[in-house]
């Protein structure tokens, strides 16, 4: 009896293997699809990188957007901001247009203001806030989000490139 289960095991696990691989497997097999699509580093002037809540009204902050990559020029692109409370989860549904079309030339810095980040959210940034400003990158006829909805990692760009940076982030402190 022992020597039926065994042999049946084996039966068993020799299907499995023979039938669970497929002719594409390899790095990326043939069922995934690749893109390519410019990325748009975003980095922060760190000189004014926190907004204190006592003087949200009067801050103002410089964040540069970079094309990564010479050769790819995307067709347009938006800076997106997001903002979120350290207390809850990644939020993607609270992110707000701060300039449509914002580039056509690549470095390009942009200056902002705590009382557009105000008037963007409709309420004050409390103690442990933060915005988040990213890209959202449009290339031929598709759109590639900074924050995509549901969303809590990645977005247009790749985090590990040397350099790069996907996101100027801005805390909120007392």
């Amino acid at each position: 009896m022992k020597k039926i289960n065994i042999l049946l095991s084996v039966a068993l696990g020799a299907i499995v293997a023979f039938t669970s691989c497929k002719k594409d497997d390899g790095a990326i097999p043939n069922r995934v699809t690749t893109e390519k699509v410019p990325a748009i580093s975003t980095a922060k002037d760190v000189a004014n990188d926190t907004i204190r809540v006592a003087t949200q009204a009067t801050f103002t902050a410089k964040f540069t957007v970079s094309n990564y990559f010479a050769g790819m020029v995307p067709t347009k692109i938006d800076i997106a901001v997001r903002k979120n409370n350290t207390a809850t989860a990644v939020n993607n549904n609270n992110v707000k247009v701060y300039k449509a079309n914002a580039a056509t030339a690549y470095p390009t810095q942009f200056t902002f203001t705590g009382a557009e980040l105000v008037a963007l959210f409709g309420a004050n940034g409390v103690n442990n806030d933060y915005y988040d400003f990213g890209v959202d990158i449009y290339y031929g006829d598709k759109k590639y989000e900074a924050f995509p909805a549901g969303v809590s990692g990645t977005g247009a760009g790749v985090a590990q490139m040397p350099l790069f940076s996907e996101t100027a982030r801005y805390y909120v402190k007392n």
